[in-house]
């Protein structure tokens, strides 16, 4: 089976040959997480997912068996990175002062969705973020709330989105 690695345009903007410290919010099965921490020997990512069922953007109802089944898929392939990789099982609002203001090297938003959540994983994650470090998201065309939500957090922190394959959109905090 194939594997949807929504993150894989990100590995292409960060630094290949030193320890980085990444963070993934919305891992659901861990393809990117695996993908990155398969590429990146020197990566150290946390993930963010509460593993509760809910209805997407789209209307979908992911139901908590649904989400259990996720979880453990993404236990089952992230395990093998031992202390590489934190799972951090909560919302991300309530998580968001567990981390330091300049900690990661690259920050990936692939939770919730809607314009509300990922214009407030925008708001309280950017300062986590490291001066030249990815700033990044998926699903930039596929959904209009996401793009509108980066739109306007971009521009209220001066940047200019570019995107990737696999419709990821990001950008360097200066």
């Amino acid at each position: 089976m194939s594997k949807h690695i929504s993150g894989r345009g990100i590995y292409d903007l960060v630094p290949k040959d030193q320890k980085i410290t990444g963070l993934e919010i919305g891992v659901d099965v861990g393809d990117t997480a695996d993908y990155m921490l398969d590429n990146l020997p020197g990566l150290t990512l946390h993930g963010i997912d509460p593993y509760v069922g809910y209805v997407d953007w789209n209307g979908m109802d992911l139901n908590q068996k649904q989400r259990n089944w996720c979880e453990d898929a993404a236990e089952n392939v992230l395990s093998q990175y031992g202390d590489r990789y934190i799972l951090h099982k909560d919302y991300s609002d309530n998580i968001v002062d567990n981390f330091q203001d300049e900690m990661f090297d690259y920050i990936f938003i692939d939770g919730l969705h809607t314009y509300d959540q990922v214009l407030k994983d925008c708001e309280n994650y950017y300062s986590k973020l490291k001066p030249g470090g990815v700033f990044a998201g998926h699903d930039y065309r596929a959904i209009e709330g996401v793009r509108k939500a980066a739109d306007e957090f971009a521009a209220k922190v001066g940047a200019t989105i570019s995107e990737t394959e696999i419709d990821v959109w990001y950008w360097i905090k200066p």
